[in-house]
C-alpha cells in the first residue's frame, strides 16, 4: 500500500510522520526548544516595574516581570518550597509574588523575602535555619532585541544578539523597536495541528493568492532573503487599488472600500511606501507580518504532536487616538481576525494536513518548488526548505525524517 519513495534529494522531502509521531515532540522540546531562544512578549508587555505576564515555553511554567531597577527578567514559576506555581494570574502588576499554598513571597528579583514561621526551619540538620538565598526563584536567560522579549534555557547557547544576526535585526527595528509602539495580546486559540504548520504555511508563498482570495493583486512579492539560524524575511507590496480593480477585495473592505486611504494615512514608526509590507519568520516558530500600519505577532506554545495554543498581538502607537487604534485593528482584522481574514483559513488548512499525515499510504510531503537560492524576488520554497534545515540541526538528523533515536 505504501507508495515509494519520490526520487529527490531528502532535503526537497518531509516525512509525515513528523508531524504525528509523539516520540518527535518530545524530542523537539529537549534539542530545539529547551537549547534556541524562545519569544515570550514584547517590552511594552511589562512595561513599568511590577508588570508580569505567565506563559508556558518547552513545557515549563515561566512569569517574566519589570524589576524596580527596569530590567526584564524570566523565572521559573515554581515555588522552592513544594512546587506549587508562584503567579497563577496571566499577566497584572504585583509588588512581590507570593505562593499561594504556604505564603512563600518572592521580590521582582526573585530573591525569597518571607516565609511564615521561618523559625521551625532551625533544627539539629539545619541549625542556621532556611538559607533564603539558596531558595530564590530559579532564573532563566532573558534578553531584548527592538523590543522583542526571548527567554533560552541553554547556559551554552549563544547570545540572543548571535542568534538574530545584525543584519536580521534590522529588519525587526521598525517599527517594533520604536519607543513609542506598544503591543497587546488579542486572542488565542487551541488549534488541532502540530506546531511545525504554522512556521512552514508563515514561509510558503505559494498559497498566499490561491487559498486567501483578498490578497490576488493587493500584495505582489518583492525580493525574500534567507539569514543564518533559520531566520527570513520576503518583502511585499500593499496595493488596494490594484486590488479593488481586480474585484478580489473582501471582507472590510469590500464593505467600505473607504476605508483603504485610511489604512495607509498613518504608517507605524520607521514604515516607508518604497517598502510597506514584510513577512518575518524568526526561527523555530515566531511570525511577525507588518502590513505598514498594523503588524501581527504570533506567538505558539506546542502542547502535543497535535495540539497547539496560538497566540496573536497586535501593535499601535502610544500617541494614537482611540480612533487611530481602531482603524489599525480594522486593518489588522481584514488579515487575522479569529472570525474571519486570512488565519482561519490557514487553520483549516492545518488541521486538513494534521489529518492527512496519518495516512500510511502517502509518507512524504514535497518541498521541490522552485529553484535554489538564498534571495531574489520569488522564494518558492526556499524559506520552507531553510526552516527544515535549522530543524535537521537542532534535531541531529540528515533528514526531515524522525531521528533514529525517536524510536
Amino acid at each position: 500500500m505504501l507508495i515509494a519513495k519520490p526520487s529527490l534529494p531528502s532535503e526537497f522531502l518531509v516525512d509525515n510522520r513528523v508531524y504525528t509521531d509523539p516520540n518527535v515532540f518530545d524530542l523537539e522540546r529537549e534539542r530545539l526548544f529547551l537549547r534556541v531562544w524562545n519569544f515570550v512578549c514584547h517590552a511594552s508587555e511589562v512595561r513599568t516595574p511590577g508588570d508580569f505576564l505567565t506563559t508556558t515555553v518547552a513545557g515549563q511554567p515561566v512569569v517574566v516581570c519589570r524589576t524596580k531597577s527596569g530590567e526584564i527578567r524570566a523565572f521559573f514559576n515554581t515555588c522552592r518550597h513544594r512546587a506549587a506555581q508562584v503567579v497563577r494570574e496571566e499577566s497584572g502588576n504585583a509588588a512581590a509574588f507570593t505562593c499561594f499554598y504556604h505564603l512563600w513571597t518572592y521580590d521582582l528579583d526573585g530573591n525569597l523575602t518571607g516565609l511564615p514561621e521561618a523559625d521551625t526551619y532551625a533544627t539539629s540538620y539545619c541549625p542556621g535555619g532556611l538559607d533564603k538565598s539558596a531558595t530564590s526563584l530559579v532564573r532563566i536567560r532573558a534578553e531584548t532585541m527592538h523590543g522583542l522579549v526571548f527567554v533560552c534555557f541553554d547556559d551554552a547557547m549563544p547570545s540572543l544578539a548571535e542568534f538574530l544576526g545584525a543584519e536580521f535585526s534590522a529588519e525587526l527595528a521598525a517599527p517594533l523597536g520604536a519607543p513609542d509602539v506598544r503591543v497587546e495580546r488579542d486572542w488565542a486559540k487551541l488549534l488541532r495541528a502540530n506546531w511545525k504548520m504554522e512556521p512552514e504555511n508563515s514561509r510558503d508563498g505559494y498559497h498566499a493568492t490561491l487559498l486567501h482570495k483578498r490578497l490576488r493583486g493587493v500584495s505582489p512579492p518583492r525580493p525574500f532573503r534567507l539569514f543564518p539560524n533559520g531566520h527570513a524575511v520576503q518583502h511585499l507590496g500593499l496595493d488596494y487599488t490594484a486590488g479593488k480593480d481586480a474585484g478580489t477585495l473582501d471582507g472590510i473592505l469590500a464593505e467600505q472600500p473607504e476605508l483603504a486611504e485610511r489604512f495607509m494615512a498613518d504608517p507605524l514608526p520607521g514604515m516607508t511606501l518604497a517598502a510597506p509590507s514584510r513577512i518575518i519568520t524568526i526561527f523555530p516558530d515566531v511570525l511577525i507580518a507588518i502590513r505598514y500600519s498594523t503588524l501581527l505577532i504570533v506567538k505558539q506554545i506546542p502542547l502535543s504532536t497535535g495540539e497547539t495554543w496560538f497566540e496573536t498581538r497586535y501593535a499601535y502607537v502610544a500617541r494614537d487616538s482611540q480612533e487611530q487604534i481602531d482603524i489599525r485593528r480594522k486593518h489588522w482584522g481584514m488579515y487575522w481576525a479569529e472570525d474571519g481574514g486570512n488565519l482561519p483559513e490557514d487553520w483549516e488548512a492545518w488541521e486538513a494536513q494534521q489529518i492527512g499525515a496519518r495516512s500510511i499510504g502517502v509518507r512524504y510531503s514535497l518541498l521541490s518548488r522552485g529553484e535554489v537560492a538564498d534571495e531574489g524576488m520569488r522564494g518558492d520554497d526556499n524559506r520552507v526548505r531553510s526552516f527544515w534545515a535549522e530543524w535537521r540541526t537542532y534535531m541531529g538528523t540528515t533528514e526531515n525524517a524522525p531521528p533514529a533515536s525517536a524510536g
